[in-house]
């Protein structure tokens, strides 16, 4: 069982919330396109660390997100991936893909790595259009310690 619960928080410095957005999916032609489009971003740029290939995958011009610590545009996600803790480690690492589901231009990505060094699960969704993400929002919970389950 997967699940990943975080306080809502925000709006945040773009004055977006956590839950605001478009939420109809649309495009469902394209579901897969989307789905590989998206699994390809998350292994290459989060999991691979191939950070200078967002505009690849990224609208630069109207990239919009919602995550509670981010802001509008490429260049504050770009600098949170490359962010380096004082050890030397980077700061959230992408380690294992688990699932990505789609539908139509929505994609999620349930992602297992470490945030300061805590094992970690992220929850990405992606909203697409003309072939490019156009839209994040995210959800970060610590997994707790094995002897805990």
């Amino acid at each position: 069982h997967w699940d990943n619960i975080q306080p809502r928080m925000g709006p945040n410095a773009s004055g977006h919330s956590m839950v605001d957005g478009p939420t109809e999916a649309c495009d469902l032609n394209l579901t897969e396109t989307n789905r590989a489009l998206v699994r390809s971003f998350v292994s290459s740029v989060y999991v691979g660390g191939h950070v200078h290939e967002m505009e690849q995958y990224i609208d630069v011009d109207n990239f919009v997100n919602h995550s509670p610590a981010l802001t509008d545009g490429i260049e504050p996600l770009s600098e949170m991936l490359r962010a380096v803790s004082d050890s030397g480690d980077s700061v959230m690492q992408y380690k294992t893909v688990h699932h990505v589901l789609a539908e139509g231009n929505f994609v999620l990505v349930v992602v297992e790595g470490t945030r300061d060094g805590i094992d970690t699960s992220f929850f990405d969704l992606y909203r697409l259009a003309g072939g490019k993400i156009v839209e994040h929002w995210d959800t970060v919970e610590a997994v707790p310690p094995k002897s805990t389950w």
